[in-house]
């Protein structure tokens, strides 16, 4: 059954018509439309937050790891616990 807006239009049934006194209008929207979900404008924010954030911490690993004075720093710990120890950025040579 039709119903009126607040406009005091007719609405159709499915909220896609109005009725302006001789023939049925497209709205253009549905009448029924509340406000729209923020979730999927949420997710997209937070999946592209995420990706960013990855493409940082792999760039940053990236320059970190190639960093002569974390490497130096990195095999002087390591090798400082067990001197037999062989550090992964200098291996012996054979």
């Amino acid at each position: 059954m039709p119903r009126q807006d607040p406009q005091g239009r007719w609405i159709s049934d499915d909220g896609l018509q109005y009725w302006d006194g001789t023939a049925w209008r497209p709205l253009g929207v549905r009448a029924t439309a509340g406000a729209s979900s923020a979730l999927p404008v949420i997710l997209i924010g937070c999946g592209f937050v995420v990706v960013v954030g990855l493409i940082v911490a792999i760039v940053v690993g990236i320059f970190t790891f190639n960093n002569l004075d974390f490497q130096r720093g990195y095999c002087n710990g390591y090798t400082r616990s067990n001197a037999n120890n062989v550090c992964p950025f200098h291996p012996a040579s054979p």
